[in-house]
């Protein structure tokens, strides 16, 4: 396979992007992993219990789990036990560590303000009850704990060998999952191994995993990948890029006939949300006198578009029109009967400006929408579409650095943006239009202000059942559609390209990658 943006990191303590993530994915275990309905599932736990009160879970972890051979153990490997599994979610909250992904346990565990301020040297919500018992304590309910500890910052690793290697364990990582590292040059080549000591079996009770190695290229072109794909030389590459978008795929999504049956492809909704944000905040200095704080007007922007011509058109059908929601299709609890978004409907938008004070746009000042070049053919499609109603916009790229700076900043009142979720709960979107947690402190970036809206979310985490979280979920996503902060423009949906010969791969809506199940016949 194929990473085209390098690798810097394989500790999961650090891996914040897919390509580390993935690649962590094969190396280490957590104790849980989500299959592909978003489910949480055994792995290194191999059952767990959830006190009524939603703040304790304990988890049994199996005894069969051993680190990768190394010669930092004295006895070449050993047996992984809950002490493991407090050393592991410690070193995330340790600031020493400096981990990217703190944010998973501060705030939410019991004793993580004490450990994170040096006023207790212990975690007192990570507890190991005995070797195979690890109990973990919330400092209040979260039902998505689950899948935040399927994230590589709750992957397991062996104090020895952090110690031993400090800074090196990042290339020279030991953990207990389905492979090993055999080599790693850097920019050139990563190779993993068969983890011998495995513990998965299969349902026939074959050892896991089934390849016996991984070969990673870092070629960074992808186009030049595409063509190494065709020729036979890479099995799998992950991804639609532009280079080669309209050579492999039709406008409406399927594959060109030159294709068909040479390989597999493989699609699936990406828990991914493209959308628009506008700032909304009248006390914002940049925000004065702009028409976007007339909700009529946003509303405008949003009926103008046609968003399922410009998922076949200008993304070949690799998306889902966000005609819904804030949040993505593929979410647990996504329903886009029980949220009522924006569909096209131009002659409303007409309406909606001439009762803003702008008929046909007149009056209506030119409007910047802030961008990235990567995002041209989009931009450029939504300025027409805005231009049928009378809505003047004007096109502003930057570097993408730069406008995150000015997003978070405060700096502008119209930008392009997407959020990726962190995990599989609807309240990891929906908090983003939380009081408290405006930009630039928080990603809350439009500062939306609705005091429901804040009240729901906060009752939300209390309840344990699913299916009032997203009823509580819908809800808060209709309250934010009615007031139009944003533009939602379409949710994510991942593409696979696949040799034949390859079976086993899944995925889920996470797009994580779990080798450890895959033929290569």
């Amino acid at each position: 396979m194929n990473l085209p943006e390098g690798l810097t990191t394989l500790d999961p303590a650090y891996a914040r992007d897919q390509r580390s993530t993935w690649m962590c994915t094969q190396l280490f275990d957590g104790l849980v992993r989500l299959d592909s309905s978003l489910t949480p599932q055994p792995a290194l736990a191999k059952k767990w219990e959830i006190a009524e009160d939603g703040l304790t879970y304990t988890f049994h972890l199996r005894t069969n789990a051993w680190f990768h051979k190394d010669p930092v153990f004295s006895t070449k490997t050993r047996r992984l036990t809950a002490e493991d599994v407090v050393y592991s979610f410690s070193r995330i909250l340790d600031p020493q560590t400096a981990s990217t992904g703190a944010w998973v346990f501060d705030g939410r565990i019991e004793g993580a303000g004490e450990f994170r301020n040096g006023t207790a040297n212990k975690v007192t919500g990570f507890q190991a009850l005995d070797d195979s018992t690890f109990q973990l304590t919330l400092a209040k309910p979260f039902p998505a704990i689950l899948g935040l500890l399927a994230m590589p910052y709750g992957f397991v690793v062996p104090k020895e060998a952090v110690d031993a290697y400090g800074k090196d364990f990042a290339k020279r990582p030991i953990g207990s999952g389905p492979f090993q590292l055999y080599r790693w040059d850097i920019n050139r080549h990563l190779i993993l191994h068969k983890n011998p000591t495995y513990y998965e079996m299969d349902e026939q009770g074959n050892p896991l995993p089934y390849l016996d190695a991984v070969s990673v290229s870092f070629i960074p072109s992808r186009l030049s990948a595409f063509v190494e794909f065709l020729q036979g030389k890479l099995d799998f590459i992950n991804g639609l890029d532009p280079s080669y978008k309209d050579e492999l795929l039709r406008p409406d999504g399927s594959i060109q006939p030159a294709y068909q049956g040479k390989f597999q492809i493989q699609r699936a909704p990406q828990l991914n949300t493209e959308y628009l944000g506008i700032m909304v905040d009248s006390e914002n200095e940049q925000a004065k006198g702009n028409p976007f704080l007339d909700v009529r007007v946003r509303k405008a922007l949003n009926y103008a578009i046609d968003r399922k011509k410009m998922v076949n058109y200008i993304l070949n059908g690799m998306g889902y029109p966000g005609e819904a929601g804030f949040v993505p299709y593929g979410m647990p609890g996504y329903d886009p009967e029980a949220v009522q978004g924006y569909t096209y409907r131009p002659e409303l938008a007409q309406q909606l400006l001439k009762e803003a004070g702008f008929p046909n746009g007149k009056g209506l000042p030119e409007i910047a929408l802030n961008s990235t070049p990567a995002y041209s053919a989009i931009s450029e499609y939504l300025q027409k579409a805005w231009q049928q109603v009378g809505i003047q916009v004007n096109i502003q790229n930057q570097d993408g650095g730069s406008l995150r700076s000015a997003i978070y900043g405060g700096k502008v009142n119209f930008w392009r943006a997407s959020w990726i979720a962190d995990y599989p709960e609807g309240e990891n979107y929906l908090g983003l239009f939380s009081t408290a947690r405006h930009s630039p402190n928080g990603p809350n970036t439009t500062h939306f202000t609705d005091p429901r809206v804040d009240s729901l979310l906060l009752l939300s985490q209390s309840l344990v059942s699913d299916s009032l979280r997203w009823q509580a979920y819908q809800q808060i996503d209709n309250w934010v559609m009615e007031q139009a902060p944003v533009v939602v423009l379409f949710y994510d949906r991942s593409l696979r390209l696949l040799q034949n010969n390859i079976k086993g791969l899944e995925g889920n809506p996470m797009n994580h990658l779990h080798l450890r199940k895959v033929r290569k016949l």
